[in-house]
Parts: structure tokens; sequence; C-alpha cells
């Protein structure tokens, strides 16, 4: 996977081999040339912060510990996350729900979004509120908002649901008077939002603990980090947990190739919507 130049080395051969082969089968991420770099500086802090002296030995509690792996895994991906970031998306979701599930939840459909690589929560919230703001005149109306994620430091930052109020300039006014509270230094979300969204770890190249399907599915910025075999194979499963009418939206450097094979349309800007 990787293989390095002779110039002077900050991690052996060896190490750079182990580290990359273990990155690739616990999480699908694939370690080019041109990481070498990134996989010392994001690394060395793990040395550092654990007292461990080199990478050799680094190499070693990795291939045992489970705990550390998944710490490796964190620490090599990067966590860029806001608001209702890319708000066009954001847009989409709201268009399906008022345009095409609106009869079905007022039925009893529960609407079901995923947040497929959650982050600290920004992504699934932002999906909350604007879900939420369409069916608040609905007292019936069902909502679940899954958020997922193979950081578990993420994880935790999401279930507290506490943000710096600098991050509040990303959340239009009406919507943040509306669903949000400011506590101090920081801000967090009113009780009907809170109660919506659930987080949970997930490794999405593993197997998936649950067959629910979604009227939208967000994983953004995923699929980058995966070789083509590993991206299509995600795309399919993806696709297959759509409702037909439902929506997948992607990074803004990602493609799904051969949509319509996986019974996908592109409709929008890195959108996709099930079409049968």
């Amino acid at each position: 996977m990787l293989s390095l130049s002779n110039k002077d080395e900050k991690i052996s051969r060896r190490s750079l081999r182990i580290i990359s082969q273990i990155a690739y089968d616990v999480s699908g991420i694939l370690l080019n040339d041109k990481k070498e770099d990134l996989v010392f500086s994001r690394l060395n802090k793990r040395l550092r912060e654990n007292k461990i002296s080199n990478f050799e030995e680094y190499c070693d509690i990795i291939q045992s510990d489970a705990v550390e792996r998944s710490q490796m895994i964190a620490a090599l991906t990067t966590n860029v996350t806001a608001f209702y970031r890319e708000k066009h998306h954001f847009n989409y979701l709201s268009n399906i729900i008022r345009n095409g599930f609106i009869n079905k939840i007022k039925n009893g459909e529960e609407l079901r979004i995923w947040s497929a690589a959650c982050s600290s929560g920004e992504e699934a919230y932002s999906a909350a509120m604007t879900a939420s703001e369409i069916l608040a005149d609905l007292s019936s109306a069902k909502m679940k908002i899954l958020g997922t994620d193979i950081d578990t430091n993420m994880l935790e930052r999401s279930r507290i649901g506490f943000y710096d109020l600098e991050e509040k300039k990303s959340i239009p006014l009406e919507i943040f008077n509306k669903f949000c509270l400011e506590k101090g230094k920081e801000f967090t979300f009113k009780k009907e939002i809170l109660e919506t969204v659930r987080f949970k770890s997930l490794n999405l190249i593993s197997e998936w603990p649950f067959e629910s399907k979604f009227h939208a599915i967000f994983c953004r910025n995923v699929a980058i980090y995966f070789d083509k075999p590993t991206r299509e194979k995600l795309w399919s499963r993806l696709a297959e947990r759509l409702h037909v009418g439902g929506e997948i939206y992607i990074g803004h450097s990602e493609r799904i190739s051969n949509p319509d094979l996986l019974g996908l349309r592109p409709v929008g800007l890195n959108s996709y919507k099930r079409v049968k």
C-alpha cells in the first residue's frame, strides 16, 4: 500500500506497512504514497500522549489492542463539519419531505434519516431541525434521525449535544430561535430535537446491525478514503437502504458511478434519488 522512497524515514517501512494494512482491513481507509507525512503527524501525537517510544512499539500495540486500533482510525480521518454544511442538501431534504413523503407521514409512517458519518453531530442535528420545521404542525408525526460514526470520541461529543456559540452563525437565525437554547458560552437543542436523534458506533464497511430503510441518507466525504471496490460496495448497500423516492447526499468531490444500476438517478449537486 505505502511504498517509501529512500529518503530519511520518519517511520520505518515495516511500521508504515503495518499501519496501512490495519487501517485498510479495519475501516477500508486506503493510505497511498502521498499520506506518509499525514500518518506521521497524526499518529505521532498518539505516541506522545501514551508515552510510546517509537512506531515499532506502537505497531505492536495496534496489532493486539482493539481500542487503540479505533483511536488510530480516528486520528487518521479528518473531522471537518459544520451545521448546515453544503446547505443545498438540506434544501433537497426539505423538498422531498414536503413534496414526496408528507402524506405518508400524515398517515403514520415514521420519517427516518441517516447521517452515516456524523462526526460530532452537526449534520444529524441539522437534518433534525430541517425536518422538524416542516413537521411542526403535525402533532402525530413520527421522526427518527440516526447518526453513526466509527470515531467513538466524536460520538460522545454528539451525544452530549453542546456546541460553542461560535457555531451558531452557521444556523439560520429563525431556526436557531425555534430549536436551540443558549447556555452560557455554548448552546444546545430543545427537547423535541434531542429526542429525535440517536447516535451509534458503526463501521461502514462492516455488517450493519439494522435493516431499516430511510427516506434520506447523508454519507458525505467518507468514500474519498476508500478504494474503488470499497466505494462501489458502499454505494450499493446505501442504495438498498433507501425508500423509493428517497435521496442520498454525498460529498462535493465524490461521484456514484453508473447510478442507474443501483436504481438511482442524479437529481442535484451530489444528490441521487432512488427511482426503482
